[in-house]
């Protein structure tokens, strides 16, 4: 469900080949978040994540899901976050023992980032190791960036009072509307860009319309500013998903959990939702599958 608060903006920088994406999100942060119990510095984590993933999902052609995921071996188990084409997005976070007293940088270290690109008609997901180096979620993505992409992006993100604030702007391979500037003027713009946003952006005034808020920002430069798109909570389970799981794991491995439990109850830990079958209905779910394979 969308939320009118949140949204996506695009914009240009006139006569450049530098392209940004402003996000505001806090609904759909809740939405993804009313099931989980939290510690402050985890819904702060998770939050910065799902900001991450709606940018870089905002830059591609995306038919699919971006789903950006950490795993440690410390007391934050998994960490994820997942955006779709529409910008419907989801999280959710494990952990064990004592957290609360963590930094974000001591919850990510000694971990390992996954970012995995599913595209509706690829054979195959597209799945990139991130290497742990930076002190936050944005600097660990901007490396990745500049190394698998090679693309020039940088990432700001902050948050006040549970709203979150997102900022990436890339520098594109060269394009027409740059045309008339050379490698050394495009590269004091990108560098005066950068330096607005990192002296600027964590002390933007969110009452302020967006339009305003990228004026302050980068007071010296020419924007254009597109339509906005609007972001919500979407989570994709659902009772087809969960009876393809139920046979990739077997009518006999299914028997021996309804033998032990009585029935198998499956909850989706993004939304919360629960999927219960009984020994009946697992028969049926096992026998339409044997039907539609003889047919």
């Amino acid at each position: 469900m969308h939320n009118s608060e949140d949204k996506l903006h695009r914009f240009i920088f006139e006569n450049t080949d530098i392209r940004g994406n402003y996000v505001r999100l806090s609904h759909a942060i809740e939405e993804a978040t009313q099931h989980q119990a939290l510690p402050q510095n985890l819904h702060a984590i998770l939050g910065e994540l799902m900001v991450a993933s709606s940018l870089l999902a905002s830059t591609l052609k995306l038919d699919g899901s971006l789903t950006l995921q950490i795993q440690t071996n410390g007391p934050l188990k998994l960490l994820i976050a997942e955006c779709n084409g529409n910008l419907g997005m989801r999280g959710t976070v494990k952990w064990r023992g004592a957290i609360e007293s963590l930094t974000p940088i001591d919850l990510i270290k000694e971990g390992h980032f996954i970012i995995t690109l599913i595209q509706k008609n690829a054979k195959t997901p597209y799945q990139g190791i991130v290497p742990m180096e930076g002190n936050s979620i944005s600097e660990l993505l901007e490396n990745y960036m500049i190394r698998s992409e090679q693309i020039q992006t940088k990432l700001w993100i902050y948050s006040q009072n549970d709203i979150f604030h997102g900022l990436l702007i890339q520098k594109l391979p060269f394009n027409s509307s740059a045309e008339e500037l050379n490698q050394d003027e495009m590269k004091n713009i990108w560098e005066r860009i950068v330096e607005s946003a990192n002296q600027s952006f964590s002390e933007l005034r969110p009452e302020l319309e967006v339009s305003e808020i990228l004026q302050n920002v980068f007071s010296s430069e020419t924007i254009r500013l597109y339509d906005p798109t609007h972001l919500g909570f979407a989570c994709s389970c659902s009772k087809k998903s969960v009876e393809n799981m139920l046979q990739l794991i077997g009518k006999e491995e299914c028997n021996s959990i309804i033998e032990e439990q009585a029935s198998i109850t499956i909850h989706c830990d993004f939304c919360n939702e629960c999927y219960q079958y009984s020994e009946d209905e697992v028969d049926f779910v096992f026998n339409e599958s044997n039907n539609s394979v003889n047919h």
